[in-house]
């Protein structure tokens, strides 16, 4: 499967609105010293999207929500037994056990 068929399955919303989870083969990489490649395989994931209103708060946190730029830095966030976690889209190895390619 293509990078763009992947990401277009991480968005992928139910009936009900909610985010499909889907397994993820990813690596890592400190782009500071250019090393790294540690392998990850996170279950069960979802896909973290925008709130549809800007200017929302958080009902944690005071603060709106900011724009983390995902197209630009070519990134996206996805959210692993109630953990954060960012990842690169080109470093993506499988998605439910297909193999990504660029």
């Amino acid at each position: 499967m293509f990078l763009s068929e992947a990401l277009k399955l991480m968005k992928q919303l139910d009936k009900s609105k909610n985010p499909i989870p889907f397994d993820i083969e990813v690596r890592s990489l400190n782009r500071y010293n250019k090393n790294g490649g540690r392998y990850f395989y996170y279950r069960d994931a979802e896909l973290l999207q925008a709130p549809l209103k800007k200017g929302v708060k958080r009902l944690a946190d005071p603060t709106a929500f900011k724009n983390p730029n995902h197209f630009k830095n070519h990134t996206r966030n996805i959210k692993v037994a109630g953990e954060i976690i960012t990842i690169n889209i080109f470093f993506i190895i499988r998605l439910n056990g297909i193999l990504v390619l660029l």
